[in-house]
């Protein structure tokens, strides 16, 4: 049997067929668009600014403890990304951060 071009062995059934009033070619093509469109800017080189760092550097960068940096990752002043269970920060963010919780009274 032949599906989209492609010999298989199994028997079709309703989820391998696709009703559609575009073309095959076009509808591919709108599909390879789309995931481009999500693809492409996660492969943009980090520049220094938005490398990810952890807890201990951003300590260091703002002079702050394990604790303040907790609180206020808590509070959502510090936006974070979790990546396998360990917690990142765009260096960027963290020096904002800085600017602006230093500014303040407390």
């Amino acid at each position: 049997m032949t599906i989209f071009g492609q010999q298989t062995k199994r028997k079709p059934n309703m989820n391998d067929m696709i009703f559609s009033p575009i073309d095959k070619r076009q509808l591919i093509q709108e599909i390879a668009e789309e995931v481009a469109s999500r693809i492409i800017p996660e492969l943009q080189p980090v520049t220094p600014d938005d490398e990810l760092i952890q807890i201990p550097e951003a300590m260091k960068l703002l002079g702050r403890s394990r604790t303040t940096i907790n609180n206020w990752r808590r509070e959502g002043f510090l936006k974070e990304q979790v990546i396998n269970t360990r917690v990142y920060f765009k260096k960027s963010d963290i020096l904002n951060a800085g600017h602006q919780k230093n500014g303040r009274k407390k």
